[in-house]
């Protein structure tokens, strides 16, 4: 129920509803919108789905198959840069090894998942003996995929 007060102002009457119930009303308002525009969560076969995409490309990287890898690229990115333009990026690449991939955030309205990926380098073989006496390396990587036109694509900052 708003309050609403009355003042009377020469001939006209002017009702003001309460500043406590247009402050809660808006907070209500907030609320309801910040719950609806909250990332919604995978279901279980979709976040299979996409881990499956994200390991099908670190395979096409582990073999340096650079045409399967643009394969996984958003059609955004691939309007632009040709396969050959991406496969001249990874010049003198590490040998790479996928150790494991997990589902970290997932925003449904932005239709973009954030996933992290282990992976294990190696130095490659033309490398200093310091490098070579190290061996292998894990590092952990944060990538984005974006849901467009009924599959997951990889989104690759040019």
């Amino acid at each position: 129920m708003l309050v609403k007060i009355v003042a009377f102002q020469g001939n006209k009457t002017v009702f003001e509803t309460s500043y406590l119930w247009k402050s809660a009303f808006c907070g209500l308002i907030s609320m309801v919108m910040a719950a609806c525009s909250a990332p919604g969560e995978l279901s279980e076969s979709e976040e299979n789905v996409l881990i499956q995409r994200v390991s099908e490309r670190w395979r096409c990287l582990e073999r340096n198959d650079y045409d399967c890898a643009y394969e996984y690229l958003s059609p955004a990115f691939r309007a632009v840069f040709s396969s050959g333009m991406y496969g001249n990026h990874y010049v003198s690449q590490p040998d790479r090894v996928l150790t494991g991939v997990k589902l970290v955030a997932y925003d449904r309205d932005a239709a973009v998942a954030s996933v992290r990926v282990g992976v294990m380098s190696r130095p490659l073989k033309n490398t200093s003996s310091a490098s070579r006496a190290i061996a292998v390396t894990p590092f952990t990587l944060n990538e984005a995929w974006l849901w467009e036109g009924g599959k997951w694509w990889y989104h690759e900052n040019p």
